[in-house]
């Protein structure tokens, strides 16, 4: 990151790292090494003032249906969220249900499909420094607006050509001041027809995707790196 901007770490922080193991591939019984690692670079408090970073994310829901023609148990969106809940627990289908609630109309009926969108007010001012977006292998494009529709909207994120292997962060050459009260957007754009044509998932059945913590599952994720001022 730029000079001038860290992470705060209190005494007493825990850092933990959360890697996602593909094993599709992997042969049982295949002897495995791990070699990840993570490297700090600390600052001296005592030197040139550092602007501490926040993270805040913007979640969408996935709502991606079978293609025509598909057929499967999977294909169902309720048994879809019982696997997705066998394999990752409870929560996971919290997390299904919370996500329309958030991003649709309460009582509103459900809308499936490849592109789905959230919008968030937001409730803390500050300063949107970098940006990121977060999906797995069936994700096309994404893309994060502020104030979207309005006379001052503007694009702060339109990735077109989505590249799972690189999701680094993108710091903007004009920062985005926000207030309490403005609305940030995130949309999301899924391809059910990679599921049968990567490598890593062609060997699966058919499936409604959900959101779900896999590789072969789904997210929609704007990720914004802030500072206060």
């Amino acid at each position: 990151m730029p000079a001038g901007f860290g992470r705060e770490l209190p005494t007493g922080s825990r850092i933990v790292m959360q890697v996602h193991y593909n094993l599709l591939n992997v042969t049982p019984g295949q002897d495995l090494t791990d070699r990840s690692a993570m490297r700090l670079r600390l600052a001296p408090t005592s030197g040139p003032a550092i602007k501490p970073l926040r993270t805040v994310l913007l979640a969408a829901p996935i709502e991606l249906p079978c293609l025509p023609g598909q057929t499967g148990t999977l294909c169902d969106r309720d048994n879809a969220i019982v696997d997705v809940m066998r394999r990752f627990g409870n929560d996971s289908g919290q997390v299904i249900s919370g996500l329309q609630l958030l991003c649709g109309r309460p009582g509103a009926a459900l809308v499936a499909g490849p592109t789905q969108s959230c919008i968030r007010t937001v409730n803390e001012p500050g300063v949107i420094r970098a940006i990121a977006g977060h999906m797995h292998l069936l994700g096309r494009s994404v893309k994060v607006e502020l104030n979207p529709g309005s006379p001052g909207a503007r694009v702060l994120l339109d990735n077109r050509a989505y590249n799972f292997d690189d999701q680094n962060a993108v710091w903007l050459a004009k920062p985005a001041t926000v207030k309490v009260g403005d609305r940030l957007k995130v949309t999301c754009t899924h391809d059910a027809a990679l599921r049968s044509q990567l490598p890593a998932l062609r060997k699966l059945k058919p499936r409604y995707v959900v959101w779900g913590e896999g590789t072969s599952d789904e997210m929609c994720l704007g990720v914004l790196s802030m500072t206060a001022n």
